[in-house]
């Protein structure tokens, strides 16, 4: 009875501790209702180690309800093609409404991801979809925003949520356990420029596997 009552009050404090630090905003929901829903509205990716194969993480990318509309226009009823990926591309990098759910199937050091994010960043302004400067702010912000996983790392089942809005970008990193971790809003159209761009860039790994499950 002792260590159950000693448990409970070590989970009060620390529920009590996230709600302090998470007052200032929700948690962002890859199911937000304010999403697009159905046919068209959904990507989804199972991002494999290159040699190995082994299962690192799953992408999944929901569009809002504009963007989901221009998609569907001209994705209906055709399969997937290189044309035709280029241009849903274009739809989803300008999305100002949108969310990306990365879901970990393994244990990944922070700094291995940050390096991963850094080529994403490279290669979307290598494509002139972001600016040197803009890559380079959020190429040395990213230590600092994500210091909390400096020492533990993503772990197995834990997400990283990004939402998109018109006028700011919301990051959460949620544990495998519901624990919330990190929260960040970014105001400004920087933000979501940077996280569109960085997986529907040419040459990103993550770009036309997104693309080609809309036709799946």
């Amino acid at each position: 009875m002792k260590s159950t009552r000693i448990a409970f009050r070590v989970w009060l404090l620390v529920s009590l501790c996230v709600g302090v630090l998470f007052a200032g905003g929700k948690i962002p929901s890859f199911n937000d209702g304010e999403l697009a829903q159905g046919k068209y509205a959904t990507m989804h990716m199972l991002l494999e180690k290159t040699v190995m194969k082994i299962d690192v993480l799953t992408v999944d990318v929901r569009l809002g309800k504009k963007a989901h509309g221009d998609v569907t226009k001209l994705a209906d009823g055709k399969s997937y093609s290189e044309g035709l990926g280029n241009q849903i591309a274009d739809i989803a990098i300008k999305a100002d409404d949108a969310a990306v759910q990365l879901t970990f199937k393994r244990s990944v050091p922070l700094n291995t991801w940050i390096g991963a994010v850094r080529e994403n960043l490279q290669q979307a302004r290598a494509a002139g979809l972001i600016s040197a400067a803009l890559e380079q702010k959020v190429s040395n912000g990213l230590p600092e925003w994500f210091a909390v996983l400096k020492d533990r790392g993503f772990k197995d089942g834990d997400r990283v949520v990004y939402r998109v809005y018109p006028d700011k970008l919301v990051t959460a990193v949620v544990s495998n356990d519901g624990l919330p971790l990190v929260r960040r809003t970014d105001s400004g159209k920087e933000g979501r420029s940077v996280v569109m761009a960085s997986y529907f860039a040419p040459g990103s790994d993550f770009r036309v596997p997104l693309l080609q499950s809309l036709f799946n």
